[in-house]
């Protein structure tokens, strides 16, 4: 019902198989057709039995507007198929083609009647893995359970956590400047972020990047004023942030524990609003080559920035006159483009492998632009979650909307498209949140206690994975954790899709945590994430006291019997790490050292231990090299715990420079680049 069918009439429902199963038969070629790289190529036309012997002219277009073409009769060409309706054969005949490079094509076929135009995409058999070897896989290798490619490494973080002097109460793009400095001087390859989606301003909460207002959009609060060329144009705002006042509110803003949303948009919006009217006055009504350079970029990201900018113009509810000028919008999202790209490009020119890995959030908010622009792909009734597990017993239910399988290959899987060239621009790599989401996705539905598994065309959307992977030379992870089917795992490992692995789930069936040589290769390692504890929180505990306080555990039936659990684990854990000589000189393996608080020392043990792990990508959280015990999401709550908010406790210059932090990175890249494991 919620994808519009009557469930209730046999007629209607027939009517519907019909028009899914049957109908498509009646049309020569389908809107979009898909073929692999190495394998033959080829369109499918189908035909009702007067069409058999007509002859119909073919033409296949490159995006580069190389052409190639000819005339065929279905007749003469291998039948591959048949489907009767009202008792009429239709049948399928495949015509080859000569290989075609790999991009988006347009088919062309026509007789004398009518004339048709459909859209090949040709798609190499497995997404990007690098341009140099660190990535691509070695079957003899792997056989012999030997390391031939190098292990890359580096640190994850939530881009608004992070702390300076001079930021602006958040986490900026100059900020990542500096983290991906120090991060490349001890060594790593990469950094991960949090989703940077545009958020839904007009929301009761805006800090959550996986429920966003458009994913396709980066969000402005990660711009750094300072840099853009307006802010030192403007006489009024050289005079604002000299104010007694304005530095103040700043510097409340920077020292506070929490990320204060209100309080930075409220200052940001303000000076974006004054650096725009100088944009507007010097350089759009002067026609400059600085105008002519934004025109360019509103002109390359097209109808869908249009229509962003256009809502966000409607209701973004912000308190300054320029948010109803669709163009103010689309300056932010010009400006923090670049400066994203900057960081990217700094990553690669400091010898990182991989550069930043951005990550795709699942789906978006009702209300936001995304699905309000797209109204027709996405269900009034029904939203995406997970069914009851033992992380939560009445299962999730996420609050996004469901996205419909039928009209997005309607649409010809447009808005697919748009979301991975969006992602995957100006980073290395993509993680792609609940990659479960490319097979099924689980509905919650207003008449079907708990809900529903609905499919999505798995295959197609692999295809067109593969084909923005290598256009955009971007390496793709599937967070694949929790209940996913073996068969999606097998197409993932034979695509190229890298597994997500978090180190606490990495255990024997007798719950022993595993070897790092038998960890899986071809999957990025994950010491900790967003949503799971912190090192600090999970050794002391802290983090199952916090589910307690936000009652999303009984303090008096459950709460012990997880602590007492814990301690066995934590013993595991000890035993681990003894069994890799690295146990700390100030630990003793068993129950009896279970008790010592957590330490540097404890921690640097386990990030050495992983750093041994076989998965070719290993990180590790930056919350964790300060030992941070609350961490920044905790999942099931919501006004219980303020999550998406919580910054670092230092600022990452002072981080990096202290001599026992130094010593941990030098040792974890130690094991990380030089230890073999066999």
């Amino acid at each position: 019902e919620v994808l519009g069918y009557d469930v209730s009439d046999d007629q209607a429902i027939r009517q519907a198989v019909f028009e899914l199963d049957a109908l498509p038969w009646k049309s020569w070629l389908q809107p979009f057709n898909i073929v692999s790289l190495g394998d033959a190529q080829h369109f499918d036309i189908r035909v009702r039995p007067d069409e058999l012997s007509s002859p119909f002219n073919w033409r296949v277009t490159t995006e580069a507007g190389e052409q190639t073409g000819g005339t065929l009769i279905p007749a003469e060409l291998p039948e591959i198929g048949e489907y009767y309706i009202d008792g009429v054969r239709y049948c399928a005949h495949r015509q080859t083609l000569a290989d075609l490079p790999m991009g988006y094509h347009q088919i062309e076929l026509s007789n004398q009647r009518e004339r048709v135009r459909v859209t090949l995409a040709v798609a190499p058999q497995r997404c990007f893995e690098g341009n140099n070897d660190s990535l691509k896989p070695n079957v003899e290798s792997l056989s012999q359970n030997t390391e031939s490619h190098e292990r890359l490494w580096g640190v994850s973080c939530q881009l608004y956590t992070l702390r300076s002097r001079r930021n602006w109460g958040i986490g900026d793009f100059t900020d990542l400047e500096e983290l991906i400095e120090f991060s490349a001087a001890a060594g790593m390859d990469l950094v991960g972020l949090n989703p940077l989606h545009a958020p839904h301003m007009e929301g009761a909460d805006i800090a959550s990047p996986y429920s966003p207002s458009d994913r396709r959009f980066l969000n402005p609060l990660y711009i750094d004023p300072e840099r853009v060329q307006e802010f030192g144009d403007s006489d009024k705002v050289s005079t604002l942030v000299k104010n007694r006042v304005f530095k103040r509110k700043l510097a409340g803003l920077r020292a506070s524990r929490l990320v204060d949303y209100d309080g930075v948009t409220a200052l940001k919006y303000w000076v974006f609003e004054e650096i725009f009217r100088v944009f507007r006055h010097r350089h759009l009504q002067q026609g400059s080559t600085r105008a002519k350079s934004f025109h360019n970029f509103v002109r390359q990201y097209g109808e869908p920035l249009q229509a962003f900018s256009q809502h966000e113009s409607e209701h973004s509810g912000l308190l300054v006159h320029c948010a109803k000028d669709p163009r103010f919008h689309q300056y932010l999202q010009w400006i923090a483009g670049e400066q994203l790209e900057q960081c990217q490009a700094l990553a690669l020119a400091q010898g990182m492998k991989v550069g930043l890995m951005r990550d795709l959030a699942v789906g978006a908010v009702r209300g936001g632009a995304e699905v309000e622009g797209k109204q027709t792909l996405f269900c009034d009734g029904a939203t995406i979650g997970a069914p009851p597990d033992a992380f939560a017993q009445e299962g999730q239910n996420w609050n996004l909307p469901a996205l419909d399988p039928i009209a997005l290959r309607q649409d010809n899987y447009r808005h697919f498209i748009q979301l991975l060239q969006a992602n995957m621009s100006h980073c290395g790599a993509l993680r792609i949140d609940h990659v479960m989401g490319l097979l099924r996705l689980w509905w919650c539905l207003p008449n079907v206690p708990g809900g529903a598994y609905v499919y999505y065309p798995l295959e197609d959307l692999l295809a067109i994975l593969r084909l923005e992977s290598h256009r955009k030379q971007c390496v793709v992870i599937g967070e694949d954790m929790g209940v996913v089917p073996d068969d999606l795992r097998s197409r993932m490992a034979a695509t190229a899709v890298y597994s997500n692995k978090v180190f606490y789930f990495e255990r024997t069936p007798d719950q022993q945590f595993k070897r790092p040589q038998d960890h899986q290769v071809d999957a990025l390692l994950m010491v900790t994430n967003h949503d799971v504890s912190t090192l600090a929180g999970w050794w002391n505990g802290t983090d199952l006291q916090l589910r307690s306080d936000c009652g999303l555990l009984d303090k008096e039936q459950e709460l012990p019997g997880l602590l007492g659990q814990r301690q066995e684990d934590k013993a595991r854990l000890l035993a681990w790490l003894q069994s890799q000589q690295l146990l700390p000189a100030n630990r003793v393996s068993g129950l009896a050292d279970t008790g010592k608080p957590f330490d540097i020392t404890l921690c640097a043990a386990i990030l050495n231990a992983n750093a041994r792990s076989r998965s070719r990508m290993m990180l590790f959280q930056l919350d964790d090299l300060q030992l941070l015990e609350e961490p920044v999401n905790i999942p099931g709550s919501y006004r219980e715990y303020p999550n998406w908010r919580r910054k670092q406790r230092v600022e990452t210059k002072a981080l990096f420079e202290d001599p026992n932090i130094q010593a941990l990175l030098a040792s974890t890249y130690q094991e990380r680049k030089q230890c073999k494991t066999g």
